[in-house]
């Protein structure tokens, strides 16, 4: 089942949430009008947070396969999420990557640092402009679709840009991240149910958390419809 904005609950119920207001270069993507449509009214700026209030939701250590009980970091790998979602591009021709600069062969990179201005600051390439042959007179919008685990099936605006300002790689990283993070509330708030494979269950005290999260692939699935590819944080 594809669920998009529109057929969310009614956005004028009060809710205590946060939601990231966005402070890019870029700034065409209606940020606000979608903080209203998914209820969440309290906007912060996330240079307003500390890096340990950033995103915190309520999970377990055992949750948390970085933490162990004890307080002490245990050694992670990071593992793919199994979306469910039909690759049709598959000569790898239609796929941006996502690395870490400060970090050799680095395949990834978190997510809540995507959302830091500028895409953080270890974004590699960060600035490198996104798509260069659109034309944006005749597509300014892709759809990110998440179909995480056990969820129903999501799908989320990506604003190009025009071809006087098109998108760059920390433009496109900070999209994706602010709706994953707008999806880890939803379901951390119980609006998005799970109903299957619930070992992948996000939010709550026995859930996976948004700061677990690492960004590694934006990729085409079949026309305006790009997928991303995340992986969580695993014991090793």
């Amino acid at each position: 089942m594809l669920v998009t904005h529109s057929q969310l609950d009614d956005p004028s119920r009060s809710t205590n949430m946060s939601y990231l207001q966005q402070n890019s270069d870029h700034e065409r993507f209606p940020y606000a009008m979608y903080n209203h449509t998914l209820g969440i009214h309290q906007v912060v700026d996330p240079r307003q947070l500390s890096s340990h209030a950033l995103f915190d939701m309520p999970v377990s250590s055992a949750s948390n396969p970085s933490i162990q009980s004890s307080g002490s970091i245990s050694h992670s790998v990071e593992m793919f999420v199994p979306m469910n979602i039909p690759q049709y591009n598959r000569d790898g021709s239609s796929t941006i990557m996502f690395q870490a600069n400060t970090e050799r062969n680095s395949l990834s990179i978190p997510l809540e640092e995507c959302l830091q201005p500028g895409g953080g600051m270890h974004l590699k390439d960060a600035q490198e402009i996104m798509f260069p042959t659109v034309d944006r007179t005749q597509v300014q919008t892709f759809k990110l679709i998440i179909a995480w685990p056990g969820y129903d099936t999501m799908e989320y605006p990506i604003d190009i840009g025009t071809n006087e300002v098109p998108i760059t790689r920390a433009d496109l990283a900070r999209q994706i991240a602010y709706h994953f993070f707008g999806f880890f509330i939803q379901c951390d708030n119980g609006r998005f149910t799970q109903r299957s494979l619930f070992e992948w269950k996000v939010g709550g005290r026995d859930g996976y958390s948004f700061h677990q999260i690492y960004l590694s692939t934006f990729w085409n699935i079949e026309g305006t419809s790009w997928g991303a590819s995340i992986r969580v944080l695993k014991n090793a």
